[in-house]
């Protein structure tokens, strides 16, 4: 309710006697508040319209009506109402001078007018008004609620909450990291920081954790109508936003066994791990696509993003963090595999994370898993995985008896590093991770490049093969790989 409305309800037959603008008419009324006193401002809340008969108001002194108003305005009060009659037969011309030089809308409520009336008036709109913003909020959280039953995702939730509050909106995590927003349009900054803005109002969701999500929305229009219909939709987006934990949470056991079964070649068979993919709950039939993304630091932030982005991009998605990181099997993608793809992608570009599908079966799954587990620690953004990698080859090979091979192989350098206080496996090491290339290996070893050339012709001899050939290098780096591997 406001100033300007007690104006224009002629059963209250009250006069405007200040030259009040139309923004100032247009404060929101907070509650009456019927006082006597001479100053009772240690008793007033903002806006609230003051009525008073002036009954004890027996000064002339122009100075005094002006420090009377000065404090009203300091509060300040939405406007003041002043009936004539009882104390005064008419307004005081001391009081509508201060009221016009501090801009305080100065109502005259006349004799056949009661102050009761007035508060009566002023509580029964109020009251309905409020009424009214409940209903508008439990109606919002219906169509939520119905949206939601439909699977509806977490941004048209919000399209719907800004469509009845035509205001924009945003879900941030505990760490100030933006989950979802609408319009797409809108600038929302990252960091809790842009959360303690005047101008926007945050709103705890309740999630059952000790850190929840807040809901954020520009001001537009006074903060408590705003929290008044929010606060039953407030639990519809919070349901929601569990959703994707509660799912993850109910699967976790299962896809640790089942990531756990995966990296151990040695001792899981196929059939294990075909077992603990059933046990999943997903389909063997469908193609499953892989993320894993590293949660470590500071990208711990974009855990609850990247879960709501797998579950607004597949339809069955399971998810667990082993280690910090976060695994995830998804299928059936919402639109297409390549839509999902670059959701996922373009929208954690910070995040070290590993896209990899789609996968046919068991085994090439297996396979890409291995391979993403080690890439990850490699890379500094979102990248899309190659069908197949060098990890997981080797880690695959492991778990067959290659790994007492490669330690075979490599006994006869080992032995003669020992006897001689030579250094061949450190160069070999050295000259494999430099891409077999002289200059770079002779910069990171400090050597001259006849002294790298000679080493490598002993490393030749002790090991019984050529550098030369493709083959022979590749064969020393899987040696390599193999006695260097560690379980995840």
């Amino acid at each position: 309710m406001r100033v300007a409305d007690l104006l224009t309800d002629h059963t209250l037959q009250l006069r405007l006697e200040t030259p009040s603008g139309t923004a100032r008419l247009r404060r929101e009324i907070a509650r009456c508040a019927p006082t006597e006193h001479l100053d009772p401002t240690p008793f007033l809340d903002t806006n609230v319209l003051l009525l008073t008969s002036g009954i004890g108001m027996n000064f002339t002194e122009q100075s005094i009506w002006d420090g009377y108003v000065e404090r009203l305005a300091r509060v300040p009060i939405a406007a003041l109402g002043f009936a004539v009659g009882t104390a005064h037969a008419s307004l005081p011309e001391g009081l509508v001078a201060a009221c016009t030089r501090h801009d305080l809308p100065l109502l005259e409520v006349p004799t056949t007018v009661p102050l009761l009336k007035i508060n009566q008036h002023v509580e029964n709109m109020l009251q309905a008004e409020r009424i009214a913003l409940i209903d508008r909020g439990w109606r919002l959280a219906d169509e939520c609620a119905r949206l939601a039953s439909r699977g509806a995702e977490i941004s048209t939730l919000l399209g719907a909450i800004n469509a009845a509050l035509e205001v924009p909106i945003a879900v941030y995590d505990a760490y100030g990291s933006l989950i979802a927003q609408y319009p797409e349009t809108a600038t929302w900054r990252a960091g809790l920081e842009s959360l303690a803005q005047p101008d926007v109002l945050t709103v705890p969701l309740p999630m059952g954790l000790s850190k929840p999500c807040q809901l954020a929305v520009r001001l537009h229009r006074p903060a408590k109508e705003i929290e008044s219909i929010l606060a039953p939709v407030t639990s519809i987006l919070a349901l929601q936003l569990n959703r994707s934990v509660t799912v993850d949470a109910s699967s976790h056991q299962d896809m640790l066994r089942f990531v756990n079964r995966c990296v151990a070649w040695s001792e899981s068979t196929r059939g294990d791990v075909a077992n603990a993919f059933q046990e999943l709950g997903l389909s063997r039939r469908a193609e499953t696509s892989l993320v894993v993304a590293d949660m470590t630091g500071e990208h711990a932030s974009a855990a609850w993003r990247l879960r709501v982005a797998l579950h607004d991009a597949y339809h069955e998605v399971r998810v667990t963090e082993i280690d910090d990181r976060l695994i995830a099997l998804t299928q059936f993608p919402r639109e297409s595999e390549c839509d999902a793809a670059e959701q996922l992608l373009g929208a954690h570009e910070h995040v070290p994370l590993v896209f990899r599908g789609p996968t046919r079966t068991i085994d090439e799954l297996r396979i890409a898993l291995v391979h993403a587990l080690d890439l990850v620690g490699h890379v500094e953004g979102p990248v899309t995985a190659p069908p197949l990698g060098l990890s997981a080859v080797v880690a695959a090979a492991a778990g067959r008896g290659a790994r007492e091979s490669a330690e075979r192989f490599l006994a006869p350098l080992i032995e003669h590093d020992e006897q001689r206080t030579t250094e061949l496996l450190p160069t070999l090491r050295a000259w494999l991770r430099n891409d077999a290339q002289p200059s770079r290996t002779c910069d990171e070893l400090f050597i001259h490049r006849n002294s790298l050339a000679y080493r490598l012709r002993r490393i030749e001899q002790v090991l019984g093969l050529s550098l030369e050939t493709l083959d022979g290098k590749a064969t020393c780096l899987m040696a390599l790989r193999l006695v260097d591997l560690e379980p995840y």
